[in-house]
């Protein structure tokens, strides 16, 4: 009998360890006090219990797969027993299983029993649990790399022996994972440390780190704030700013959007890096970003500021399908399943997401994405060094230039951008002077009047200041909106347009002339129907914004 138990150095338990610290990481923004507007500190609890009670969740999982001090396979002669195995059987007999293979689901090693027709298990997949009871698996992710091809080679052996026939040597399954171990060490081997890859982490964090202490927030950075700094946007690329399309991959809008990134680049970039070597690595990646931009101009910068690496790691997820998908018959097969389900349903999951989500520039992920399966059908990959050194300048150059005037042209090809972005952020300054202006002068008019009933100036050097100052002020306010440009959902918009006009209509009446009814003793309109007119229209214009600034003051 042999049994077998988890392990400490197993993908399950590292998993453990990364959740936990990613769960730890998540704990640092949402602790981060915030000062409200009373002056006082505040932290967002619901946040931290919800952290911490998908930890415990996440912990009960992990424990319920590594069940300390008990074993998740025993193996006899007549069977193999395993309290993980998928479905209702628990124990399995050797001579009721066909055939075992070994599979990659959604990146996860798991070997599959195929149970003989005979059991009368149904061999059928359910549409609810996707499990299926003819063909129950068992993850090896819990067992260290020596464990599960020990496993391998026993589970095979055994069977053999229940079937009747011994195989000589190894098995067929014990060989795919020790050739895939084999080679991973062979690609490390060419290169034991992915400097380049952990030089791009390190550039990308150090940047997010810099614009935090230039304003940038650590949930969601304003576009404005994005736009200053470097991000992409049609309008200033079609200006002459071409250098936007490379500095907006290395801008990102929040801590969660750079640790996505640097997830993903750092799950892929190390071995495609290994791959195709550090110099090819970087014509991936940034051939890869900047092919994403320029799609972008086309689509999501035609209207917004669009910023973030995601279209250079799409890039270099792209590069490893391709290169395992070009060579899957001569790489191990475990190698060509993992990577190809795994990062296949990746790559797919993020673009699906892409489509169903506001503010996510899925145009920057599929050029990315194109741009990198493009480079890595160019370049030559490492796996044969002959070929590779033989083919390097060569492809080199055709990737450069096939990549380079891809970029171009997609770039060239985008369409006038629907919006300036340079206008509408500046027209966010010139709205709030504007706005403070109008304010200081009704208050200056309303002073007047008081000063009026007070004594301290006369009615005729109010009615001249009228004309003289005050009427100025609205003119010029009246015309600052009119050069203000927002966004077509900028909730702004409507208290722009009943300032601008309650500012044309005070001019108006300000600077009409007047004539002394000596009755009353006091200047009145010399256009008294149309002065009547204009206060009908400021009433209704000044009761609508004040009932919507008192909405806003309520949000």
């Amino acid at each position: 009998m042999e049994t077998y138990f988890a392990s400490k150095k197993s993908p399950l338990a590292k998993s453990r360890i990364y959740i936990w610290a990613g769960l730890a990481m998540g704990m640092v923004p949402v602790t981060y006090m915030q000062l409200s507007r009373d002056g006082n500190m505040h932290f967002p609890v619901f946040s931290l219990v919800f952290l911490v009670g998908l930890g415990l969740l996440m912990e009960w999982l992990f424990r319920k797969q590594i069940r300390p001090g008990r074993p998740l396979v025993t193996l006899t002669d007549e069977s193999i027993e395993a309290p993980n195995l998928t479905g209702n059987m628990k124990r399995i007999l050797w001579a009721d299983i066909e055939k075992i293979s070994l599979d990659a689901i959604q990146g996860a090693r798991m070997l599959s029993f195929h149970l003989k027709a005979s059991t009368g298990v149904l061999n059928k997949r359910s549409f609810l649990s996707g499990a299926n009871p003819g063909k129950p698996t068992l993850a090896l992710s819990p067992f260290s790399v020596e464990d599960q091809e020990r496993l391998l080679d026993a589970v095979n052996l055994r069977h053999a022996k229940a079937s009747g026939h011994v195989p000589e040597g190894q098995s067929a399954i014990s060989n795919e994972l020790k050739e895939e171990r084999e080679f991973q060490e062979k690609l490390k081997a060419l290169q034991p440390h992915a400097l380049v890859t952990y030089a791009i982490i390190v550039i990308n964090v150090l940047i997010w780190l810099v614009t935090l202490t230039q304003g940038a927030s650590i949930f969601n950075t304003p576009a404005d704030k994005l736009f200053v700094w470097g991000g992409n946007a049609a309008s200033e690329v079609q200006k002459g700013e071409w250098w936007r399309m490379l500095s907006a991959t290395f801008l990102h809008s929040g801590f969660l959007h750079v640790a996505m990134n640097m997830l993903g680049l750092y799950t892929a970039g190390v071995i495609v890096e290994r791959i195709y070597g550090p110099r090819l690595f970087l014509i991936i990646y940034f051939g890869s970003g900047l092919l994403g931009s320029a799609l972008s101009l086309n689509f999501s910068a035609q209207q917004a500021v669009s910023v973030g690496a995601s279209g250079a790691v799409f890039g270099v997820t792209g590069a490893l399908l391709m290169a395992v998908f070009q060579h899957r018959d001569k790489l191990p097969k475990v190698f060509s399943k993992q990577t190809l389900s795994g990062i296949g349903f990746f790559v797919l999951y993020s673009l699906m997401q892409g489509l169903g989500k506001n503010g996510i520039d899925n145009a920057a992920h599929i050029g990315g994405l194109v741009g990198g399966c493009l480079a890595a059908f160019i370049l030559p990959e490492r796996f044969d060094m002959t070929y590779f050194q033989r083919s390097f300048a060569k492809r080199t150059v055709a990737a450069l230039v096939i990549l380079s005037a891809a970029t171009l042209s997609l770039a060239a090809m985008a369409p006038r951008a629907a919006i300036d972005q340079a206008r509408v952020f500046a027209s966010n300054e010139i709205l709030a002077q504007a706005f403070k202006r109008f304010d200081q002068g009704v208050i200056a008019l309303q002073q007047e009047q008081a000063d009026i009933k007070a004594g301290k100036i006369s009615e005729r050097e109010a009615d001249e200041r009228s004309r003289a100052v005050h009427a100025q002020v609205f003119l010029d306010v009246a015309n600052e909106l009119s050069r203000v440009v927002l966004l077509p959902s900028d909730p702004r918009e409507p208290l722009l347009r009943d300032i601008q006009r309650m500012s044309e209509l005070l001019y108006e009446s300000l600077a009409m002339e007047s004539v002394f009814n000596e009755q009353s003793k006091k200047f009145e309109p010399a256009n008294p129907e149309r002065a009547a007119k204009i206060d009908a229209e400021f009433g209704k214009i000044s009761e609508r914004a004040m009932k919507f600034a008192n909405t806003a003051k309520k949000k």
